[in-house]
């Protein structure tokens, strides 16, 4: 007899080993998921913070050239769009492009929440905003 109740006390020790078991694994991977998805949301929009610095990059470069010339509050030199795409911006950037955005000294551009201080020798500033892609 006292026999079958070590076999009965055994089974629910597996039982609750088992199901301990199962628990931690759960937490385990509900942690590893929620990481991952931390993560791509974080290379996302580090990926959208360069695309835009590229923007600012090359609308000072397209300025630099003449190619551009500076035209009043946020609006586009020569009435060409202020959008730079380039099929090499990663894919987590909403169709790839950075919209750059003019304007003067002292006014506050679109996207910014300060009043606009260009650097020595130069009468506006180019700001640029990139759009990224959450994860879902």
């Amino acid at each position: 007899m006292p026999n079958n109740n070590r076999k009965g006390v055994i089974l629910f020790i597996v039982l609750a080993v088992i199901i301990l078991v199962v628990s931690l694994s759960t937490v385990i991977l509900r942690i590893m998921l929620s990481q991952a998805s931390l993560t791509h949301h974080q290379v996302s929009r580090i990926q959208a913070q360069y695309v835009a610095r590229a923007g600012v990059i090359y609308a000072a470069e397209m300025l630099r050239t003449g190619s551009w010339t500076f035209s009043p509050v946020n609006s586009c030199p020569n009435s060409s769009p202020c959008v730079v795409s380039d099929t090499n911006f990663p894919t987590s950037v909403v169709n790839q492009q950075a919209r750059v955005i003019f304007c003067p000294s002292g006014s506050t551009c679109q996207y910014s929440s300060s009043p606009c201080s260009p650097p020595t020798g130069s009468n506006f500033c180019i700001n640029s905003t990139a759009v990224f892609t959450p994860p879902t």
